[in-house]
């Protein structure tokens, strides 16, 4: 059996079997003959939690990759195979003239494995939110034999839309299209949150990032426009491309991984790089390519941290405390923290910090809409939630680790934090309860679906450990 190892290569595992099912008939016979035993699913593997892992049977539906658009009461939906990546479903959306709702900084994800973990582009919901209907193959036929069930209301719905893998194998997805339109982009530098804040209300489509060691906010404004192409679109997407999905990346990686040099990353970040972004390029272009970024292009680790709209101004304030105490450019820690941290008990754990690891990537902040989830990193009451991202280039990893999970822990326990399901996921099921208020009506729900707990691994056991029934 062959070893499997996801895109960050800080997951490894073989499973008893590995299936990859032709069809629905293949697939329920997959699941009858396991109904005593353990079965999780593969995607395009773009993730970092251990959400995939399994000893038992791993299925990959990369063989249901249908795409059908048709018209519900006047309304255009795409129902889509799990095993559909979104680049493959956006590019046949294009061609109708249409894409999807939200569109995120990847496209290399299955359409299921994006939706079950809640993945999220900027100013928009998640591409969980706008699922219509899922489709899954699950236990919840008579006597419990399995079965395919359609989910198209409710909380079981709302379960189904993030659901981790935990109500069975997905099998189809449908969402609402819109038609294809035009995105505005430029970059403007700021001096703090609140002057990027303020660029929202005409770039409500942004996404900015905060550079380390210069501490100052670089704003990706986009709005979308009724405006043609641009006449210099295609020099900006080779710029993009040349310049920043690899030249960006090539100094990092070379700063931090390679010379491993402290002093060449913070001269990146103070005085190189700013000299690359050009604040009075505007450019319009397609959605699905403005939008979308090449960040698979190099291997790296990620944590990505989500805090109410109410909280970003403290989350960034905290973020800056840590990452400078893990560098070792700070000094003494601001007073307020260092009380805020002894009354928490984590006097000696922001101590260990000192001088460990010099952060090396932009730290990049999105917005995203409530969810109408369970569990979606952007569930519940909150309007919005901002996810703040840190990526590493650099191993070993564990200096990062041990930043990245103070990071996780400190912004739950002040800024009511919660981390994206698809990420290094440091949390526990303590740490995930207080998150997630509707977690127990989510594992009412997949208690019905799944009635032996055949698509619970490890992970899962971790982080969502079901009640007595």
């Amino acid at each position: 059996m062959p070893e499997i190892v996801n895109f960050g290569r800080n997951v490894h595992f073989t499973p008893g079997e590995y299936h990859e099912p032709a069809d629905e008939q293949a697939l329920l016979e997959i699941l009858s003959r396991h109904a005593a035993a353990k079965i999780r699913v593969i995607g395009s593997r773009h993730a970092w939690s251990d959400a995939i892992v399994t000893s038992g049977c791993l299925l990959n539906m990369k063989r249901f990759q249908s795409i059908e658009i048709r018209q519900i009461e006047g309304q255009t939906f795409v129902t889509a195979g799990a095993g559909c990546q979104v680049k493959q479903l956006l590019a046949a959306l294009q061609q109708r003239g249409l894409t999807l709702p939200s569109v995120g900084l990847i496209s290399e994800q299955t359409i299921a494995g994006a939706t079950a973990t809640g993945t999220h582009g900027s100013g928009k919901h998640s591409l969980a939110h706008y699922l219509s209907a899922v489709r899954v193959a699950c236990f919840a036929g008579e006597n419990g034999a399995a079965a395919i069930i359609d989910i198209e209301e409710g909380d079981d719905l709302r379960a189904a839309r993030c659901s981790l893998g935990c109500l069975g194998v997905v099998v189809a997805v449908t969402l609402p299209c819109v038609p294809q339109y035009q995105v505005a982009e430029k970059a403007t530098a700021c001096n703090n949150l609140a002057e990027v804040l303020a660029l929202e209300e005409r770039s409500p489509l942004q996404q900015f990032f905060l550079f380390p060691h210069a501490w100052k906010y670089y704003a990706q404004e986009r709005a979308q426009v009724d405006e043609p192409k641009s006449w210099s679109e295609p020099l900006y997407r080779a710029y993009w491309f040349l310049g920043i999905d690899i030249g960006l990346h090539l100094l990092v990686k070379t700063a931090a991984a390679w010379l491993k040099s402290p002093r060449m990353i913070r001269f990146l970040f103070r005085s190189l790089i700013p000299l690359f972004l050009f604040t009075r390029w505007r450019v319009v272009g397609r959605s699905d390519q403005m939008l979308i970024m090449e960040h698979e292009l190099f291997r790296h680790l990620e944590l990505e941290a989500f805090v109410p709209d109410r909280n970003l101004p403290m989350a960034t304030e905290l973020v800056r405390v840590i990452v400078q105490q893990a560098d070792g450019s700070q000094g003494d820690a601001p007073e307020e923290w260092m009380r805020r941290f002894a009354e928490a008990g984590l006097t000696e754990k922001f101590a260990a910090l000192k001088g460990t690891f010099v952060h090396h990537y932009p730290i990049c902040i999105r917005k995203v809409l409530q969810d109408d989830t369970l569990i979606s990193m952007a569930s519940g009451e909150e309007a919005a939630w901002y996810a703040i991202s840190f990526i590493t280039y650099v191993q070993p990893r564990d200096q990062f680790f041990a930043m990245a999970t103070f990071l996780a822990e400190a912004l739950a326990l002040y800024c009511e934090g919660r981390i994206h399901w698809g990420k290094w996921f440091p949390f526990d099921a303590q740490q995930v309860a207080r998150c997630y208020p509707q977690a127990e009506k989510f594992l009412e729900i997949t208690r019905r679906y799944d009635p032996c707990g055949v698509f619970r691994n490890d992970f899962v056991e971790k982080v969502l450990p079901r009640a007595a029934s």
